[in-house]
């Protein structure tokens, strides 16, 4: 029988009180939260308890340009030897160690932000850490810099690392200015809390600059979506006082910062924001590096996408600018464009580079349109959780050549708008873009987007790690989104696997929207760890009728729990594998792994556990990725479902069970579509991980 809600809030209840599982490491900060390019520099890694860090030999960044090795740890090394010679301790149990030292090195090519990057070790491959990655000298709080009077003195420029720690904590730091010199303060904070796996509440940084009377020169709550940004101009040669908290007070010991306090020059935005690939071109900084020069070169990169990039100088350059790097063609709005009257004409497909430049500004752009022929329309300027962060809020409307709004949209993608058009009949509309909150100014540029729609498809997979010892199996499941009328098929590839670990063949066929990938540790394989690419490619054909391929890569899904045991998901950017020691289910055996129905046949997986020798607690069973009753991923052909009363998930320690499945009367024709039984283990009350048999291939006759 499948576990009733009460019946799974239970078994968490339980397993939390006599932890036996083995836990991945839940990676909850690092201090300092910066490390200085082309330096080295020691960092403490902390995870959340009862998990563990025990056994790190390796760390994996999202950049090839960073390299780091784990120091030998005398609290880590004492841990695991007083857990070796613990009678009561079983062979296989992973001693409790909270944090490790790591010496990180970002090479001198190293990109300037926030990097992720993922611990490994012998029992599991941590959730994700985050990292930032800066060009000043970077400064470590001290203790007792809560009042103005005991502030710390840190050099211009400088990038103060510290915690906000408890309730109504305030941090104070001290700088000697210049009178007329301009110093920008930036916080990184906030923005690498959101991929943190169980970190619920969330550090929203306050920033302010004081005179040494108390009296506030400058201050800022939210730029970068939760973390400030704010300049202030000195009015006198002295000191100044720059104060850091939480906007609600709030505290917490794993609420880490990196403060920027600089003076060389900085770059909100720049103008224009979209770049053609490779190709030399002139910006206008939106910040203090506009008072250097107001003109600045900058080459893109070569790949469409989205970027931070900094400006360069004879001193060195600025921090990195957000840019949209685009094939179209672009042009860049003219003034006056404040009515349909006087709309800029463009030519779909195109792109527009433009700014709201001031209050109640409105930017129109005509363009003809063939009747039936889709057409989509997309703004760029401020997404959360990509490097856009314009202070643009955009509103969208399309207008008929007599003026009537015949589609409009505020939010799609963040705060940036978008409309997919299909016109009633040939002739000129009108795209009219705002800001939703009629403001304007300098820092609300914006790329606008108008392209024919494209059959198109793009990828997820989840969860976006794989951990599992020799001879066992994890189960990864790339969710598939067709868009702009595609339909077919997309063949699903796995690249950088590393030696010993493979994953099964898969084409999601043209009716479902959800595959899965069995990744295999071989029995005998070593420690390792590595990350990968999960690949979708497809044929389709273009607006055109033209045959092209389609490729897109997954976007990585990590797991993020959120407050009250829901499951919540943040795309990322790294997935990894890790191979491990034994697992605690060192395999999940099920026969027959290859299974044809007929409509309305049922037919029985027998499941078998084969437990490492240490672990005898709880375990269900489940052939769809589901917490707590809400599906996540479903695999199953359509039309064939589990028979829940049917299924004996629930083995508790048990080791045998069976899964039941049926193919409805209508089921669709299907071959050899796979999925696999998994063995979820409970590790607390919110935190499972999954063991996979072998894919189970389900072919369904007519």
């Amino acid at each position: 029988m499948r576990p009733t809600l009460l019946a799974f809030l239970l078994l968490g209840l339980s397993s939390a009180a006599a932890i036996g599982q083995t836990s991945f490491p839940m990676i909850t900060h690092v201090t300092p939260t910066a490390v200085q390019r082309g330096q080295t520099s020691e960092v403490r890694v902390e995870c959340k308890s009862p998990s563990s860090l025990s056994g790190a030999y390796k760390l994996i960044f999202s950049s090839p340009d960073i390299t780091a090795g784990v120091i030998s740890d005398k609290k880590a090394d004492a841990a695991s030897t007083a857990a070796a010679k613990d009678k009561d301790t079983k062979a296989e149990a992973v001693p409790v160690v909270p944090s490790i030292a790591v010496k990180i090195t970002p090479g001198s090519k190293a990109a300037l932000g926030v990097h992720e990057f993922r611990v490994a070790c012998a029992h599991g491959l941590s959730s994700l850490g985050m990292l930032v990655v800066v060009d000043a000298p970077v400064v470590l709080e001290k203790p007792g810099i809560n009042l103005p009077a005991k502030a710390q003195p840190v050099p211009l420029p400088s990038v103060a690392c510290g915690r906000i720690e408890v309730a109504e904590n305030v941090d104070y730091f001290k700088i000697h200015c210049r009178a007329g010199q301009v110093v920008t303060l930036e916080v990184q904070g906030a923005r690498l809390q959101d991929k943190i796996h169980d970190l619920q509440k969330h550090l929203d940084p306050f920033i302010a600059v004081l005179d040494m009377d108390g009296r506030e020169l400058a201050a800022s709550d939210d730029a970068y979506f939760a973390d400030p940004t704010t300049s202030f101009k000195a009015p006198r040669d002295g000191d100044y006082l720059v104060l850091i908290r939480d906007a609600k007070f709030e505290g917490d010991p794993r609420w880490s910062y990196a403060l920027s306090i600089t003076d060389k020059p900085y770059v909100a935005q720049v103008y224009p924001m979209a770049l053609n690939p490779g190709r030399e071109a002139l910006v206008e900084p939106v910040g203090s590096a506009k008072l250097l020069k107001p003109v600045w070169p900058i080459t893109p990169p070569i790949r469409p996408g989205v970027y931070a990039i900094p400006l360069t100088y004879p001193g060195g350059e600025t921090n990195p600018a957000p840019i949209v790097v685009t094939n179209l063609p672009l042009i860049s709005e003219q003034e006056p464009n404040d009515e349909p009257a006087k709309a800029n004409r463009i030519e779909i497909p195109c792109g527009v580079n433009g700014r709201i430049g001031e209050k109640r500004d409105l930017d129109h752009f005509v363009f003809k349109a063939v009747k039936g022929k889709k057409i989509r329309v997309e703004v760029f300027a401020r997404r959360f959780g990509t490097e856009l962060r314009s202070q643009l809020d955009s509103q969208l409307d399309i207008l008929s050549s007599a003026g009537k709004v015949v589609a409009s949209n505020d939010d799609v993608n963040g705060k940036d708008a978008a409309i997919e058009f299909s016109p009633t009949a040939d002739g000129e509309y009108v795209v009219r873009i705002r800001d939703l909150n009629n403001k304007g100014g300098e820092g609300f540029v914006y790329y606008l987007e108008a392209d024919w729609i494209r059959p198109s498809f793009s990828l997820k997979c989840d969860p976006s790690k794989a951990m599992m010892g020799p001879g066992s199996r994890a189960a990864w499941y790339p969710l598939l989104t067709r868009t702009n009328g595609f339909e077919g098929p997309v063949k699903i590839e796995v690249k950088g696997l590393p030696a010993g670990v493979s994953v099964n063949p898969l084409t999601i066929p043209a009716n479902m929207t959800t595959g899965l990938l069995v990744v295999s540790a071989a029995p005998g394989s070593k420690l390792d760890a590595s990350l990968v690419e999960i690949v979708g490619t497809a044929e389709a054909k273009d607006e055109n009728g033209q045959a092209v391929t389609l490729t897109r890569n997954a976007t990585p899904v990590e797991e993020i729990y959120l407050p009250g045991g829901g499951r919540g998901r943040f795309d990322v950017g790294m997935q990894a594998v890790g191979i491990t020691t034994d697992s605690d289910l060192m395999e999940v055996q099920v026969k027959p792994n290859r299974v044809t129905l007929k409509p309305g046949e049922e037919v029985k997986i027998e499941v078998n556990l084969k437990r490492r020798k240490d672990y005898d607690k709880a375990v269900t069973l489940d052939v769809i990725l589901r917490h707590l009753g809400i599906k996540y991923a479903d695999p199953l052909p359509p039309g064939v479902t589990m028979v829940e009363n049917k299924s004996k998930t629930l083995l508790g320690t048990a080791s045998v069970g069976h899964i039941v499945l049926k193919a409805a009367a209508d089921a669709a024709p299907c071959t050899d579509v796979p999925i696999c039984v998994q063995g979820f283990v409970p590790i607390n009350f919110v935190v499972k991980v999954g063991y996979s048999s072998e894919p189970i291939f389900i072919t369904v006759k007519k």
